[in-house]
């Protein structure tokens, strides 16, 4: 393509950000692009129109969804023209767009049109069809036609000026079209104006640009831009400062030409872009925007920082390069390569690994894993091939060199202007990666997978001696160490720390001046400055330890580089070079510095907030979240001027930390919050932070409404409980009244109880006793009786004897006593007789009075006299009585009435 037409081996170019319809999540094609105050870009696509903060892209449909052809930023509208259909977006409080039509306030013919530019002069508006253009003046529109198509409109002097499809230049001033030019001299359509240097260009698709001076168009550029633009066809122009301006083409992608030195560069598909058709290009600050036929990319084109890449892999992973003899050659992982403006060539022969390159007397050296080989008419000369070579380094206060390889070291001298190897004894040799001298007689070698040494170079004996080897190091956690040499002191970098040497006391220290760069490995240690790069992470740091440091991140230059082989090359005192996989980049120092010394880093800009369920407003730095909604906070903050931002923020409930799209909390307690939002960019931070006060409303259940219930329910609980204790206290009291009483009831019952039981006493007693005389009186009487028997026998007066006989039985038979007995035992065994006949109807009299008197426990010979019966009657009635009752044989039964009644 267009890369044949210039040079290729010099072209270093901008980094390239590729943003796919995936990542915009829209129509492949973007047909216009502009950019508001703040940076936040607006791309008329296919299926309606981006919004691109630098974090999020947003997709906005038109009421009738017909494509965008054209969007313009004025003030806070953003104007779009479509077909039959132009008017302007607004940002809505939530942070949305929405659309006003302007269309009805059109009273010509409106049918059929299509709006492919729009502009502005003051507060002026200006939409363009092909057959028409519109004016607007914020209350009502004018339409004009020129009678031509116009195919390209442009801003300048206060003036309008249009392009034709016949090549002629128009001006509209004071309602008024104007012809400037003829088509003498360009008779191709004016498809892009565009004003540059106070001038107006006119570009064609094929046959150039122009110039209007004089009255006239003059053709513009050199021949080779001319020759570019006939192949690739232009589309667009965008000027990018006095000298520099950026072409878009339907076939070639874009074209940096620079128009003091004719420089002309061509970034397409094959070298970064991701399509070789340009439809709309924009300048935003630093950025310049490019809207593809599929894709949107963004370059900058003024970086400190570009890049020399190839991308048909025959280059490689670049380890070393050097600038030799007029042609830059790059030392990879396939050989070497020279790289001029005629572009890369392979050096025959070089095939392999290449390690570093030594430049000694003006004689070029190369470290081969073949070997040690010398650049000569571009072929290599072998040196020696014994080993694979890492590196040369000079022996101090001589002419000789040390060349640190695979397998030990070697020793070489010029002699006569040819480099010979000299004669050095090494007890045990082993691969050295790198070799650093303390001194002329000390130095340090590094293996170049595990451990170090420190030894001596004994140059009259020829041999190395005193080797003392670091393999087992406790503060040293990694194999790998690598050695250097930082403001005169030996330095040690191993697993992201930093130790030195202490000569007095022959010891690894930790190297506390370093104690900022951990995980931070030196990979350029010349002329006391130093390029450190983060090996856990992105950046570069560019220091003198003094005054310059300089922080560095760049996605592209992080992507490529090669892991754990960074190097920096410094060409002279601003250029340096960094080596990457498939090229290599140059960094620009000087440019680096005024972009840290000039630029300001913009303060973040709130674009969203998301609660749990709801988008809140953004237009107060101040609200307030229901406690529900703050279960999921979400805070969309952009920087859009600024390329790759990052955020740092800091919350007053002592959170913070940094991210780079959204920050969300979860779960925030209720209260009043402050949120800090810095920008990050470059290793500087914005000076104003992004401050966001809000109050986390506590829950329903915790609202003033539901705390003065509480505190009521509260009291009335209180309240609740003292009536509670008090009923409880009357009651205690009442119970203890009463329990008071009980107990006076019970002790005089007990009291009662005791007078009766002592009463019952006394009768049981009294009944005893009575019983007892009865019972001695019956059995005296009985005795009489018996005595009277014998004297009525013995015949001395048997009328009289019987006469007291009976008197006798009739006192033995008296039912008086028994009546006497049977109230005094019944006062004593209440409801005894009674239960008796219940459970045992059938017992007569005489059975209850045997009962009663086996109740009182009395004996067979005691119960006889009472019952008038010999003892042999009473075990008679006993036997009878036992039968009634129904007792076992065995069981007896005073105790069995005792016990059960």
């Amino acid at each position: 393509m267009a890369l044949t037409t210039m040079g290729y081996g010099q072209n270093f170019f901008p980094p390239v950000t590729n943003y796919s319809t995936r990542d915009y999540n829209a129509a492949s094609q973007n047909w216009g692009l502009s950019a508001n105050e703040d940076g936040v870009l607006f791309v008329a696509n296919n299926e309606g129109l981006l919004r691109f903060d630098g974090q999020r892209w947003e997709v906005f449909t038109l009421p009738n969804h017909t494509t965008i052809r054209s969007v313009f930023c004025h003030g806070d509208r953003i104007y779009t023209g479509s077909y039959e259909e132009f008017g302007y977006w607004t940002t809505t409080e939530t942070g949305d767009l929405h659309y006003t039509s302007l269309t009805h306030l059109i009273n010509a013919t409106f049918q059929n049109e299509e709006f492919w530019q729009i502009g502005s002069i003051g507060d002026t508006v200006y939409f363009r069809s092909f057959g028409k253009f519109y004016v607007f003046n914020g209350e009502k529109i004018e339409a004009h036609e020129p009678g031509f198509v116009i195919t390209a409109m442009e801003q300048h002097d206060n003036d309008l000026y249009l392009g034709s499809n016949g090549g002629k230049l128009y001006r509209f001033r004071n309602n008024k079209i104007d012809t400037l030019t003829t088509a003498r001299v360009n008779q191709s359509a004016i498809i892009e104006l565009s004003n540059f240097d106070g001038k107006i260009l006119a570009g064609t698709r094929r046959t150039g640009i122009f110039v209007f001076e004089n009255n006239g168009l003059k053709p513009w550029g050199n021949a080779a831009l001319t020759q570019f633009l006939e192949i690739n066809e232009l589309n667009k122009i965008q000027p990018v400062n006095d000298e520099l301006l950026i072409l878009g083409t339907v076939k070639g992608g874009i074209a940096y030409y620079n128009t003091r030195t004719g420089n002309l560069k061509n970034h397409f598909r094959q070298n970064g872009l991701q399509n070789n058709t340009v439809l709309s290009l924009h300048k935003a600050g630093s950025k310049i925007w490019i809207g593809l036929d599929n894709g949107i990319d963004l370059v900058l084109p003024d970086t400190a920082v570009q890049y020399f890449l190839d991308n048909t892999g025959e280059l490689g992973a670049v380890y070393d390069l050097v600038f030799f003899n007029g042609a830059t050659y790059a030392g990879t992982n396939t050989g070497v390569h020279k790289i001029t403006d005629a572009g890369i060539s392979f050096i025959p022969g070089s095939q392999g690994q290449v390690w570093k390159f030594t430049i000694i007397n003006n004689r070029l050296f190369i470290n081969h894993n073949l070997g040690l080989f010398e650049l000569k008419n571009d072929k290599l000369d072998l040196v020696t091939g014994s080993s694979g070579s890492y590196g040369l380094v000079q022996i101090p206060q001589s002419g000789q060199f040390l060349n640190y390889t695979y397998n030990g070291l070697r020793r070489f001298h010029f002699e006569k202007n040819e480099f010979k190897m000299l004669p050095l004894d090494e007890s045990k040799p082993g691969p050295v990666e790198k070799v650093l001298f303390e001194n002329n007689q000390n130095l340090w070698a590094a293996h170049p997978y595990k451990g170090f040494y420190r030894a001596e170079l004994d140059l009259p004996r020829q041999k190395i001696s005193n080797v003392e080897s670091y393999y087992d190091l406790g503060g040293l956690s990694a194999y790998k160490t690598h050695i250097h040499q930082i403001e005169g002191q030996i330095a040690f970098y191993n697993a992201g720390e930093w130790y030195r040497y202490n000569r007095i006391n022959d010891t690894l220290e930790n190297f506390k001046e370093l104690k900022n760069y951990h995980s931070y490995a030196l990979i350029n240690d010349r002329d006391s400055f130093y390029w450190f790069k983060n090996r856990k992470g992105n950046g570069l740091i560019y220091t003198d330890f003094k005054q310059d440091s300089l922080y560095i991140v760049e996605p592209l230059l992080e992507s490529r580089i090669v892991k754990n082989y960074e190097t920096i090359i410094q060409h002279n005192d601003s250029i340096f070079y960094i080596t990457l996989n498939e090229g290599f980049g140059r960094i620009n120092l000087a440019s680096l510095k005024a972009d840290h010394d000039q630029s300001s880093v913009q303060a973040p800009l709130l674009t969203g907030l998301q609660t749990a369920d709801e988008t809140r407003k953004i237009t107060s730095k101040t609200f307030e979240i229901p406690y529900k909604e703050a279960a999921n906070l979400t805070v969309f903050i952009a920087a859009p001027s600024l390329h790759d931002p990052t955020f740092v923020y800091d919350l007053s409930n002592g959170m913070k930390g940094q991210f780079s799209k959204a920050l969300s909390f979860q779960n925030l307690t209720a209260g009043d919050y402050t949120l800090n939002i810095w920008s990050f960019n470059k290793g500087a931070k914005s000076d104003q932070p992004l401050t966001l006060s809000f109050t986390v409303l506590r829950p329903w259940y915790l609202s003033n409404l539901m705390l003065c219930i509480y505190v009521m329910l509260l009291l009335g609980v209180v309240v609740l409980i003292a009536y509670i204790n008090r009923q409880k206290l009357n009651k205690h009291r009442r119970e203890l009244e009463l329990r008071l009483i009980k107990e006076q009831d019970r002790k005089n019952q007990i009291a009662e109880r005791n007078k009766l039981l002592q009463e019952i006493n006394a009768k049981r007693k009294e009944l005893a006793n009575t019983t007892y005389l009865a019972a001695k009186r019956n059995s005296s009487l009985i005795d009489i009786k018996n005595e009277l028997e014998e004297v009525k026998e013995k015949g001395s007066n048997p009328k009289k004897v019987s006469n007291i006989q009976n008197k006798i039985n009739h006192i033995i038979d008296a039912k008086d006593n028994w009546k006497v007995f049977e109230t005094t035992f019944k006062e004593i065994n209440d409801e005894f007789f009674q239960k008796l006949l219940e459970d045992h109807p059938g017992l007569s009299s005489k059975d209850l009075k045997l009962c009663a008197y086996l109740k009182m426990n009395l004996a067979t010979k005691e119960i006889a006299p009472l019952m008038a019966i010999s003892v042999r009657g009473v075990e008679i009635q006993r036997y009878r009585l036992r039968k009634k009752l129904g007792l076992k044989n065995g069981k007896n039964l005073s105790k069995f009435l005792i016990k059960n009644y």
